[in-house]
């Protein structure tokens, strides 16, 4: 009589580093910081997280380099994924930043022009607040004030200012970026335009101001320069 033999025990594996630890004998286990540089690159429009995704991503590489971890692709895309995704944080925040500091101008705009005649030195300062280095060094505190006294003479007392949603923004021929602003007076509406040059534009620290054609730094009111004839030369 034949006797029947137990089926033999499988060979027993290793608790640690083994091929039953990961899975199938012979496919390498994977790089949880390729994984994860992977996954916090998704995610680096959050901002830390996708400096996060680059440090994640470059040990992923290196982890992978051996053959002996899975997951190479993954860290190697981690790291460009990173760079997009964290320069759309850094737009959202320089976004936010312009777009915070865009509304407060015409609330500077209306504690200035809302002023009368008495406290035009108060006002100057206000609006000298929002110029940048070049513009305060080429108009005067003086100047400031006398601009402000000719507005108020022709246009009264600003009682509201509000952003143009026609048209907020708009550009000179020189390439310079001009905010609208519209502005309502007592003698009647008025374009306000806050002037940046390109290079200041991402401060929003005005480089001139207009009004109905008027600025400090010269005004389409005041009659141009007359030429003086050369006095003919006698006999």
């Amino acid at each position: 009589m034949t006797q029947l033999q137990p089926p033999p025990f499988p060979p027993q594996q290793g608790r640690y580093g083994s091929p039953a630890s990961y899975g199938p004998p012979g496919l390498a286990p994977w790089s949880i910081a390729a994984i994860g540089g992977f996954v916090l690159s998704l995610l680096g429009f959050l901002g830390v997280t996708a400096v996060l995704g680059v440090i994640f991503g470059i040990v992923g590489i290196i982890t992978t380099g051996d053959g002996r971890r899975r997951g190479r692709g993954l860290a190697i895309a981690a790291i460009p994924i990173s760079v997009v995704t964290g320069a759309i944080f850094v737009l959202l925040v320089a976004g936010f930043f312009l777009a915070t500091r865009a509304a407060q101008l015409p609330i500077k705009l209306e504690s200035a022009l809302a002023a009368d005649s008495s406290s035009l030195v108060g006002a100057a300062e206000t609006l000298r607040e929002l110029g940048s280095a070049k513009f305060n060094d080429e108009v005067s505190a003086e100047a400031m004030q006398a601009w402000l006294k000719q507005i108020n003479a022709k246009h009264g007392k600003l009682t509201s200012a509000k952003l143009d949603t026609q048209q907020m923004m708009s550009w000179r021929p020189d390439g310079a970026m001009c905010l609208n602003v519209s502005g309502k007076f007592v003698n009647g509406p008025a374009l306000i335009q806050l002037v940046f040059s390109k290079e200041k534009a991402w401060s929003l620290r005005i480089d001139d101001i207009d009004i109905g054609g008027s600025s400090p730094r010269g005004s389409a009111d005041a009659p141009p320069p007359t030429k003086k004839e050369p006095t003919p030369a006698g006999p």
